[in-house]
């Protein structure tokens, strides 16, 4: 049998299904470094066009039960503004990844110019 007869399996897909590739990428990160069933340090990044929209939506976010971090001119020449939304002893599950995205998402998308950049969390 020669080195390309072989049947080689399809690339892995990971275990989670979030709804979003580079979330699925992070957890599948995450879990092969540690159990995701342990609370972590859990960050998000949120960029805005100008303080006013930075500060509404830090308000809005701290509302919903999240630290800031940071409400800062982001460090660029594009004059944005940056959020840093964290929670400390966090779980981060798929079920938890899913509606965090889907609830930053709808802050950036209240205000014109706003992204959200995602997340991170310690291992």
């Amino acid at each position: 049998m020669g080195l390309f007869s072989r049947r080689q399996k399809p690339p892995s897909r990971g275990a989670f299904a979030t709804g979003h590739a580079g979330d699925d990428q992070l957890l599948g990160i995450l879990s092969e470094r540690s159990d995701l069933a342990s609370p972590r340090h859990w960050v998000h990044f949120l960029y805005f066009s100008d303080e006013s929209s930075a500060r509404t939506a830090a308000a809005s976010v701290e509302e919903a039960g999240w630290a800031l971090q940071a409400v800062q001119p982001a460090a660029t020449d594009s004059g944005d503004w940056i959020v840093i939304a964290e929670r400390h002893d966090a779980v981060v599950s798929p079920d938890a990844v899913r509606e965090a995205r889907i609830y930053f998402e709808s802050i950036a998308s209240a205000h014109p110019g706003a992204d959200y950049d995602g997340w991170e969390a310690s291992l």
